[in-house]
């Protein structure tokens, strides 16, 4: 038995006698107690599979595989920006006198071990754009089921054809040299998505989040937020160079074509 079980079987039984303790004070219906025991026990056993769960998954890649990872990712980042250099400072200049405003935009993120870091984006919405989604309630709504909005009144004229081409993501190959992200794994959470994220969070923070993966293969924005869920987790369970390798040469047309962009 796992130190965590065995921690959460002690807590349970030292309940247990509080409450024995207090029935005179307080006392509790027998029918109560067959219900309430149960459940305990219930969620501890569903605590420590998923504990033993993500344990396993770890365990099943190897050494190699994080070490081809890396060197593909720094090989594609650092060649994609250099032979891209034109555009991303064509692309600077543009966003910079295209509106007021920073040319990046720095989202706050968690990526591997729960660490947050600034993931970068070409800014395509306007300076003070989480002051206009605060000021409606609506939006505030929408954004928080689905986040995102189906029409979005902050991105900028020239945003929305950077969102259409994905231009708007280069900057996240300094993110990739960095080592805070990487070519394919999960999308990066912001903190507020935590909660929607739901018990799989844990499993998210397994592995380095990526710049593309499964779901933006398979439709992008097109994609529910559960499906863009499942499709991570399975990225997770699966992953592999030879899965990596298929996703990011399934990723190009899907740019290209513009399927399911924003």
């Amino acid at each position: 038995m796992s130190r965590l079980t065995l921690a959460a079987v002690i807590f349970l039984l030292a309940a247990g006698s509080v409450s024995a303790a207090q029935l005179g004070k307080y006392p509790v219906p027998e029918a109560s107690a067959c219900v309430l025991a149960p459940v305990g026990i219930a969620a501890v056993i569903a605590l420590e599979k998923r504990r033993r769960r993500i344990a396993k998954i770890c365990e099943g890649v190897g050494l190699a595989y994080f070490f081809v990872k890396r060197l593909v990712d720094i090989s594609l980042a650092f060649g994609i920006l250099l032979l891209s250099s034109p555009l991303f400072l064509l692309i600077a200049v543009m966003v910079r006198f295209g509106s007021p405003g920073p040319v990046f935009f720095r989202r706050r993120v968690i990526g591997k071990n729960g660490k947050s870091f600034d993931m970068y984006k070409f800014r395509s919405m306007v300076d003070g754009a989480e002051k206009i989604l605060e000021q409606s309630e609506d939006l505030k709504s929408e954004y928080y089921i689905n986040c995102k909005l189906k029409e979005d009144p902050r991105i900028t004229g020239l945003g929305k054809f950077l969102r259409k081409t994905s231009l708007d993501e280069l900057p996240q190959l300094l993110n990739v040299l960095i080592g805070n992200m990487t070519f394919v794994g999960p999308r990066p959470i912001h903190h507020d998505e935590v909660e929607i994220y739901g018990p799989n969070v844990e499993q998210f923070k397994t592995v380095t989040p990526g710049i593309t993966g499964l779901w933006q293969t398979c439709g992008r924005s097109e994609t529910s937020y559960e499906e863009r869920v499942r499709m991570d987790m399975q990225y997770i369970e699966q992953r592999s160079i030879m899965l990596d390798l298929w996703i990011i040469i399934s990723t190009v047309p899907a740019v290209l074509l513009k399927r399911g962009a924003c």
